[in-house]
C-alpha cells in the first residue's frame, strides 16, 4: 500500500508566512527592493489612502544552476491557526486586498544566476475602510515536482511532493495609522492532553483595525499553588482570530482557576479570568468490530468481557444480514 502526501506551501490552506523572500527550495528567491541608503526590507510596507495608487518593485532571482520557469501570483494574507502571518492562494479568483495588486507577469523564465525587477501597482478602492491589510506576491516553480519517499512501515509507505514556493508579503495601511483602533480580546480558555502533557488553549480575536502582537502570561492555581506560563502571540490580522496552544506541565484536577494577561505594546492589557476544565486523561482503546469498522473505547472504563460482547454482537448482526441477502437472492432465482 502506498500513501501519497502532498506538501503545499500556501496552496489551499494557510501556511506560516515567509515574508521577505527567503530562497524557495534553494533555487529561487523573491525580495523587495532596498529602500534609500540601500537598507534591505523584509517585506513591503505601504501606506496608501483610499482611492489612491502606489507603485513598488520586487526582485526575483534564480540562485540555482539551471534555468527556472516560475509562476507569479498574488496570495491572500491570513492569520495562521496559532497566530502569525500566513498566505493562501486564491485559485477561484482574488479576494479583498489581493485584488488591489496588479501589473505583475503571470510567469517568468530566469537563466542561472539571473535577477530581474518586477514592478507592480497597488490601487486601493475609494470605499476601502481605514485599516491594515495583508497580501503577498508568490513565486512558484512551474516544473512538475517528483514524489519523494518519506518513509515506510511494513507494507505501508509514504511519499511527499514538495512544491517550491516563496512569498514576499505586502502590508498595506489605508488611512492614518495613529487614528486607528488597536484592540485584542481573549475568549474562555480550554484544555486538552497532548500525550502526558496538559495543554491550555487560549482563543484570541482582533476586533481592531491594526495588526496586533502580544506577550504575557496565563496563571493558574492547582491545589492552592500558583503555576505561571509565558504566552507569545504573533501577528493577528484585523477581524481575525487564533488559538494559542500553551503546554502547561504541572496542571492537574478537573476545574482550575486561571487568569490570562496579554499586553500589546503600550496599550492596556487584554484580560480574561475563569475556570478551565481539564478533561479526563483516560486513555482510549481502538478495537476492530467488523469488516472496515472500528470503535473507540475508554481503556479503563469498559471491561474486557463487555468488549467481547460488543464484538460478538457485531459479528452476529453481520452474519444475519448476509443470510437475509442470500435468502432473497435464492427466492428471486426460484420460479413462483
Amino acid at each position: 500500500m502506498s500513501i501519497a502526501a502532498l506538501a503545499l506551501a500556501a496552496v489551499g490552506a494557510a501556511v506560516p508566512a515567509r515574508a521577505g523572500g527567503g530562497v524557495g527550495g534553494g533555487s529561487f528567491g523573491l525580495t523587495p527592493t532596498s529602500v534609500s541608503a540601500g537598507r534591505p526590507r523584509s517585506y513591503f510596507n505601504l501606506t496608501v489612502p483610499a482611492g489612491k495608487t502606489a507603485r513598488d518593485t520586487a526582485i526575483i532571482s534564480n540562485t540555482g544552476s539551471r534555468t527556472q520557469r516560475l509562476k507569479i501570483s498574488i496570495s491572500r494574507g491570513v492569520t495562521a491557526a496559532n497566530s502569525g502571518s500566513a498566505y493562501q492562494n486564491t485559485p477561484g479568483g482574488c479576494t479583498g486586498a489581493s485584488c488591489w495588486v496588479t501589473g505583475l507577469p503571470t510567469a517568468i523564465t530566469l537563466a542561472p544566476g539571473e535577477r530581474r525587477a518586477l514592478g507592480f501597482r497597488v490601487a486601493v478602492p475609494a470605499d476601502a475602510r481605514p485599516a491594515q491589510y495583508l497580501t503577498g506576491i508568490t513565486a512558484e516553480s512551474l516544473a512538475r515536482p517528483s514524489a519523494v519517499a518519506a518513509g515506510s512501515n511494513g507494507q505501508a509507505s509514504a511519499k511527499v511532493i514538495i512544491v517550491r514556493q516563496v512569498t514576499a508579503g505586502i502590508a498595506i495601511t489605508v488611512g492614518a495609522l495613529a487614528q486607528m483602533k488597536t484592540a485584542l480580546a481573549v475568549s474562555p480558555v480550554s484544555a486538552e492532553w497532548i500525550g502526558n502533557t496538559p495543554r491550555l488553549l487560549i482563543p484570541v480575536r482582533n476586533p481592531g483595525q491594526t495588526f496586533v502582537k502580544a506577550k504575557g502570561t496565563i496563571s493558574c492555581r492547582v491545589h492552592g499553588r500558583p503555576h505561571s506560563y509565558d504566552v507569545i502571540m504573533q501577528t493577528v490580522l484585523p477581524g481575525t482570530s487564533a488559538v494559542l496552544p500553551i503546554n502547561a506541565p504541572g496542571l492537574s484536577g478537573e476545574s482550575i482557576p486561571c487568569k490570562v494577561r496579554l499586553r500589546r505594546g503600550t496599550g492596556p492589557a487584554a484580560l480574561w479570568s475563569g475556570t478551565v476544565t481539564l478533561p479526563s486523561r483516560t486513555q482510549k482503546k481502538i478495537i476492530h468490530t467488523g469488516n472496515g469498522a472500528y470503535t473507540t473505547l475508554p481503556d479503563s472504563t469498559i471491561p474486557f468481557w463487555a468488549i467481547a460482547l460488543i464484538v460478538l454482537g457485531v459479528l452476529i448482526l453481520t452474519a444475519l444480514l448476509v443470510l437475509l441477502v442470500l435468502q432473497r437472492k435464492h427466492r428471486q432465482r426460484t420460479p413462483g
